[in-house]
């Protein structure tokens, strides 16, 4: 599928979706003739996250951040990520217009 270089390996620190946002009456990419959806996001460092497009290979984004994310997830569409700094605010950041916006000043787990 592929692979990704990073020291935080946690279930809170790397998200994939394998074509999970399809239509559920289509399980075949071909027969959908809707183009693989295969994204992998995950930490570069405790400060940086990276979203990467596992068919081709490349980056997505890369998005810095200025305190410590502890948990991110990608939406199962895989067009937005969602995720959680130290100082409990949850962000969201749109893949498609590389845009940030806070959500919460405080979220718990």
């Amino acid at each position: 599928m592929g692979s990704c270089r990073t020291e935080h390996v946690s279930t809170h620190y790397i998200s994939c979706r394998l074509n999970e946002g399809r239509a559920a009456a289509s399980t075949d990419a071909e027969a959908s003739g809707l183009p693989d959806n295969k994204k992998i996001t995950y930490l570069m460092d405790i400060k940086t996250i990276q979203v990467r497009d596992l068919v081709t290979g490349q980056a997505i984004a890369t998005i810095n951040h200025d305190s410590k994310v502890d948990w991110l997830e990608l939406n199962p569409s895989g067009t937005k990520l969602l995720f959680r700094d130290k100082h409990c605010h949850l962000h969201l950041y749109d893949l498609a217009l590389q845009d940030k916006s806070t959500l919460l000043n405080y979220c718990s787990y």
